[in-house]
């Protein structure tokens, strides 16, 4: 057993239900890193062949589609449509739900296989070149399990080919960020759930975008994580690690939600398909939001 895989797993012992990200922040290495220390014991590498996966994606029926960035997490279940490719970008599409995938920032990738009181739990998780997280897609009871086999038979790792050491973390670099402002997120939400607005709710990392489209209809609060937690939609914010939020009125107008560390964690606007009166109403709960 390798020494990183005998920290984590005193770590696991000493702090039951500890996450593999905060587990790799604590340990001081990627979350892929982790990851590789159970190769062959519920964990397989996987070629990062981006096409063949969004190829497959609609043919895999309803999967559970996760990104998240240090302050949001974003949890969709969604039945993938053909994907549109415009210069740089991946993008899907569909009726609550829209995704878009940088394909050159994906540099490694997992075949992932948990316990779960429900079952196992089975994804393909993708990282970039340090090993951080950018999307996470699991094949849950309404997935083609099927389809899900040929997927990872085609994602199948050439047992010649030795895998690309993981690259240290880029270095961020200075950008303006917007003039940010406490915001009272909670009380936005519990309008716009009170108003039943549809709004377009994204979360981004520095490798895909994800939004859910629709009415918010479950918001609960614990502790400094806000959530929301409708059927097919789960969204988790940690409100410890933002700076605040900044508001741009104008045409489209938004909530921008910036995190300490620098970069957007959240987005939240009025749906393309919200009614006059709707996006008066959410004109509305943003101005208030910026007079308090």
């Amino acid at each position: 057993m390798s020494e990183l895989k005998q920290r984590w797993q005193a770590l696991r012992e000493n702090q039951s239900g500890l996450r593999i990200r905060d587990a790799a922040a604590q340990l001081g290495v990627s979350e892929a890193a982790l990851l590789e220390t159970r190769i062959g014991d519920g964990v397989e590498r996987l070629a990062v062949r981006i096409d063949a996966l969004c190829a497959t994606l609609p043919h895999l029926g309803t999967v559970m589609s996760l990104i998240r960035n240090e302050s949001a997490v974003h949890e969709k279940d969604v039945a993938f449509l053909e994907a549109t490719r415009t210069g740089h970008e991946i993008r899907f599409a569909g009726d609550s739900f829209d995704l878009t995938l940088i394909p050159s920032s994906i540099a490694h990738a997992f075949y992932v296989e948990d316990a779960n009181p429900k079952g196992q739990l089975r994804s393909v998780q993708l990282f970039d070149a340090a090993g951080a997280a950018l999307w996470k897609i699991y094949a849950r009871d309404k997935a083609d399990h099927a389809a899900f086999e040929r997927l990872l038979a085609e994602l199948a790792w050439p047992a010649e080919v030795e895998a690309m050491p993981f690259a240290r973390p880029a270095a961020v670099s200075p950008a303006s960020a917007p003039a940010v402002r406490p915001i009272d997120l909670e009380a936005m939400l519990l309008a716009v759930a009170a108003e039943a607005i549809p709004v377009r709710l994204a979360a981004a990392n520095l490798g895909v975008t994800q939004s859910h489209r629709g009415k918010l209809v479950r918001i609960v609060r614990m502790g400094s994580w806000l959530n929301v937690l409708d059927p097919g939609f789960d969204w988790h914010l940690n409100e410890k690690l933002l700076s605040g939020g900044s508001i741009a009125f104008g045409e489209d107008p938004h909530l921008s939600l910036q995190l300490a560390e620098g970069g957007e964690a959240a987005r939240l606007e009025a749906d393309a398909e919200a009614t006059p009166a709707q996006r008066a109403a959410w004109r509305g709960i943003l101005e208030k939001a910026a007079a308090s």
